[in-house]
């Protein structure tokens, strides 16, 4: 057995003892589902982060960036990013101040409405079940390629731990994981990608290499190595590639159960808002060495296969021992702290949002400790069909991936915006609007992902579906009209609290944003220095 063997089940065991400590703090309900709303800035940077930062990224996004689309990538961050602000302006700040267990016990109180509350509730378990069987994957993919064991027995382990730890510890637990993988992939993932970089001669000795080179010139310029064996053919399809997946990857960042419900966690408003900035400049920051240090791997080893495990080859293989450890051991942490995150959701909404509208039962309160039973065992079953899933599923953990992320884009992404900014809105309308969207991507991309469909430009999944949640709001605000219950809510919602008219702070969330926006402007004056000059140099 190896060190890095050794390494990744010390952190599954590691990972299940803080499931265990954290359990004995979970009382009830709100403790179980959001960790008794007491989260500072630090804590939800890490679980916003941890739950961003899964195995789609650093095997999904890094194959497809060592593939020479490292740019379509980096252009996606600063759109998908923005989410951030969007999302915890528009969104994050009213689900703190509504209190809530879950988002779609959100949309419920909203709309006063169990249809929306049990449909909504329904997505989660479908998108979110989608995502976990990516990561899943993606976890068993790298224990495959580090261990050289039977993929089936891996995918068992790996689906015990994650299950087991957030079975017993929920939110509390969660959170708690999930800022460790920050600070572990943080260090071992930028460190270790930084020394890649260097191992392929340094930034701007990579970007002139290559750039002289005809076989990896194009991957530097924006649409990538594109081509009719490629991934991407043609600077078109590249251009709608980038536009339409920043756009999906923004309103999922925005809305989306796995991001929006950690605001649900902070302690106040403002912790919501500082966390979301901060959690924006540390991904786009990862992204510029994630990118560009998968694709300099080519000029150390252009044939890795699959190209998912690139990151996971360059640790083994480029990183000095203990460093290489400590990556791999980071990306098998990001993978169980976002799978025990979409675990947790699908059981908490089962629970609060779905069991009670088909059974026609008012779900417990907060406080209800009997509740506690019931969710752990909803995560075991809808676990297990996760299990069967990931199992049978062929695609790629990118492609499932996103196509979780498409589902909510197109179901929520307006729906969820407008339920905030808009009296307008009604029950009717967010019903339409969620089952038109939710439903067209999933036929749309279940074509392409699962059935291998080549759909044409023009029935691009996210640009159809999007247009018709659009169409389903329209006409579903057109033939009704809005609850004064629901209104009566959005009233209470829209309401500062006392703590966010604090002037010390309104100042210090001021700050918050002020630091943000210089450091973005560092980032991108670092990437002219290191990328823009080098290439013009020589081209």
């Amino acid at each position: 057995m190896n060190t890095y063997t050794v390494a990744i089940f010390a952190a599954f065991i590691i990972f299940i003892a803080v499931g265990v400590f954290m359990s004995r703090s979970v009382r009830n309900k709100a403790d179980y589902f959001v960790s008794g709303r007491s989260a500072g800035v630090l804590l939800i940077v890490g679980t916003l982060v941890a739950s961003y930062l899964s195995t789609v990224a650093m095997m999904g996004e890094a194959g497809f960036s060592y593939e020479g689309f490292p740019w379509l990538i980096l252009l996606i961050a600063p759109l998908a990013q923005g989410g951030y602000l969007l999302g915890v302006f528009l969104f994050g700040r009213y689900l703190r101040r509504a209190a809530t267990l879950t988002v779609p016990e959100f949309f419920g109180r909203r709309y006063d409405s169990r249809r929306i509350q049990g449909v909504a509730g329904l997505m989660v378990l479908v998108g979110i079940g989608l995502y976990l069987v990516a990561v899943t994957r993606g976890i068993t993919l790298v224990l495959a390629g580090v261990t050289g064991l039977d993929e089936t027995v891996l995918l068992l382990i790996v689906w015990v731990a994650f299950t087991l730890f957030t079975i017993v510890s929920g939110s509390k637990g969660v959170i708690v994981t999930d800022t460790i993988m920050f600070f572990l992939f943080m260090i071992a993932g930028a460190g270790g990608l930084l020394l890649i970089i260097g191992a392929a001669g340094g930034f701007t000795d990579v970007v002139t290499t290559m750039a002289s080179d005809e076989q990896w010139r194009n991957g530097l310029l924006w649409h990538g190595a594109v081509g009719p064996d490629a991934a991407v053919s043609s600077p078109w399809e590249a251009f709608l590639y980038f536009f339409l997946y920043g756009i999906v990857w923004m309103f999922v960042v925005a809305v989306s159960p796995w991001q929006s419900s950690r605001y649900m966690m902070a302690r106040t408003g403002h912790v919501a808002i500082r966390s979301g900035t901060v959690a924006m400049v540390v991904i786009i920051a990862f992204y510029v060495l994630l990118v560009f240090g998968s694709y300099a791997v080519n000029l150390i080893n252009p044939a890795i296969e699959p190209t998912e495990t690139v990151f996971i080859w360059a640790a083994q293989n480029v990183l000095p021992s203990w460093l290489g450890v400590l990556a791999v051991a980071g990306v098998m942490a990001a993978g169980l702290s976002s799978a025990s995150t979409f675990l947790s959701l699908v059981g908490f909404s089962a629970v609060q949002d779905v069991v009670p509208w088909v059974s026609k039962r008012t779900a417990t309160d907060e406080q209800d400790v009997r509740g506690l039973k019931e969710s752990r065992l909803a995560m075991l079953a809808i676990g297990f069909v996760v299990l069967v899933i990931t199992y049978i599923a062929s695609p790629t953990v990118l492609s499932i991936g996103y196509m979780a992320a498409s589902f909510f884009a197109a179901a929520w992404g307006i729906v969820a915006i407008a339920s905030t900014q808009s009296r307008r809105m009604t029950e009717r309308g967010a019903f339409y609007g969620m089952i038109l969207g939710g439903g067209t991507v999933l036929i749309l991309e279940g074509l392409a992902t699962f059935g291998g469909i080549d759909l044409p430009t023009a029935l691009n999944p996210v640009l159809v579906s999007m247009v018709a949640s659009v169409i389903g709001i329209l006409l579903g605000n057109a033939t009704s009209a809005p609850s004064a219950k629901g209104l009566a809510f959005l009233d209470s919602v829209s309401s500062p609290s006392p703590e966010d008219r604090d002037p010390a702070e309104i100042r210090r969330t001021k700050a918050y944003l002020a630091v943000s926006a210089v450091a973005m402007i560092a980032i991108m004056g670092g990437l002219t220095w290191l990328y823009v000059i080098p290439m013009e140099s020589v081209v």
